[in-house]
């Protein structure tokens, strides 16, 4: 069974069909008022004609009589009566025409009467009344006459004016911001055009982009909560399957320690015990971001906890021919920050394996330790490729990486550990070449 069309018709279309018969009934009401006008006006000219005729009459006191009444019948073109104190017109009039103007004498009022014709009586002096009688006629009005013609093209310029100043403020501003939509909320970089606007149509479109942003930022968080979900059965029971094993290796080669060896055995002694606590690191950082914990804080001295995990790090970065170098002053060596040691590590351990990595040739990471105001900015600075735009844009995003298997979690994590420590973390790129992560932390002032 196939579904009824159901017909669309446009904005633009209805306000033309609203707007034509704005113009017709107003057409008819224009013409309507110049009717009432035309006939306003000859009643104006009757009544003055009558008036001056009976003060001609009454200032040269011409007689009352059939002949005079004649006379003027001829020379105005109406019916002239006059009608003495006792009620006598001469000449006489109809019955039904004397009737109805006996009850307007003296009143100065047109009086249509039931012949169709209309009266006017007005007193003469104490004896005598004069009565005008003519024909009513019928009132049209033509479209060629002047008047009718100048007010309707008047009429419909002011509409034709008023139409296209309408739909240039409402019907092209709603039609442009219909035709936006297309596409509009599933992209966060289009805008609406009349966004910019400062009346209520500008506050729609203001309110459309808003609503967008925020359905896309939910639709985003929605989207991260599910893969978080899912990363965190996956990393809770993959990061149990490494610990046991990593704790026993990590056992045994502790045990090492305390047997003779020749020094190639021991560097590679501690090689491995490196390399255990990196893989350590990676396991704590997948758990950190699949149950997010509070750091537990302690006043620290920053420099020791950097120098620490360089030389974490230190054998690593030799096999990839890349020196760890620290640049700071001698006053660094006092500065004390409240944080979680194990946590601090692994944000500046990630900081240095991304640089190391960004150098397979080689290279050197130079880490600066400066104060800022009641702050200390730790920056780490490498001779790679430096961040491409895109991962400018993006930042600490989870799951963003455009380096070959990776998979977007370091930096999140170190952002979110820093954010946890109120400090911020900053990526950059160095104007000489290379990239730049700039860390803050506040500082404990003794």
């Amino acid at each position: 069974m196939s579904t009824p069309r159901r017909w669309h018709v446009s904005l633009a279309a209805r306000y033309g069909v609203v707007m034509v018969g704005f113009v017709a009934v107003g057409s008819l009401l224009l013409l309507t008022w110049l009717r009432y006008q035309q006939q306003e006006e000859a009643r104006r000219v009757f009544v003055t004609l009558a008036q001056n005729d009976a003060d001609f009459v009454r200032r040269l006191n011409l007689p009352r009589s059939a002949k005079l009444a004649e006379d003027l019948r001829q020379l105005l073109r109406m019916d002239i009566h006059f009608r003495d104190a006792t009620g006598r017109v001469e000449p006489g009039l109809p019955e039904v025409e004397e009737a109805a103007l006996r009850d307007g004498r003296g009143s100065k009022e047109v009086l249509n009467l039931p012949t169709g014709r209309q009266g006017l009586v007005l007193r003469l002096d104490g004896e005598y009344e004069m009565i005008f009688i003519r024909e009513a006629g019928l009132m049209t009005l033509s479209l060629w006459h002047p008047a009718t013609r100048y007010a309707l093209v008047a009429f419909w310029l002011f509409s034709a004016v008023f139409a296209w100043v309408l739909g240039l403020q409402v019907v092209g501003p709603v039609g442009r911001l219909t035709r936006g939509l297309a596409g509009f909320f599933g992209q966060r970089e289009r805008g609406l055009p009349e966004t910019g606007r400062k009346d209520e149509i500008g506050e729609l479109a203001r309110a459309l982009t808003q609503a967008r942003d925020e359905l896309l930022e939910e639709r985003e968080r929605r989207e991260a909560s599910e893969r978080l979900a899912l990363l965190g059965r996956v990393a809770t029971g993959l990061a149990h399957e490494i610990k046991n094993p990593l704790a026993g290796i990590q056992l045994h080669a502790q045990l090492m320690e305390s047997v003779e060896m020749d020094a190639e055995s021991r560097l590679s002694l501690g090689h491995l015990l490196g390399e255990v606590r990196v893989i350590e690191g990676l396991v704590n950082q997948w758990l950190y971001l699949a149950r997010p914990v509070s750091p537990k804080k302690q006043v620290l001295g920053l420099m020791p906890v950097l120098r620490e995990t360089m030389g974490v790090l230190e054998p690593q970065a030799m096999h990839a021919g890349v020196r760890v170098e620290m640049k700071a002053g001698g006053e660094m060596e006092a500065v004390q920050v409240r944080g979680d040691r194990m946590r601090l590590q692994q944000v500046f351990r990630n900081v240095i394996l991304n640089a190391i990595q960004a150098m397979p040739a080689g290279g050197r990471v130079c880490v600066f330790v400066e104060r800022d105001g009641e702050r200390v900015r730790v920056v780490f600075q490498d001779e790679g490729r430096g961040f491409s735009e895109a991962a400018l844009d993006h930042g600490a995003d989870l799951f963003y990486s455009e380096k070959e298997g990776g998979m977007g979690v370091g930096l999140n994590v170190a952002a979110e550990i820093i954010s946890a420590h109120e400090g911020q973390m900053m990526l950059k790129n160095h104007p000489g070449g290379g990239a730049r992560v700039e860390i803050v932390l506040p500082m404990v002032v003794s």
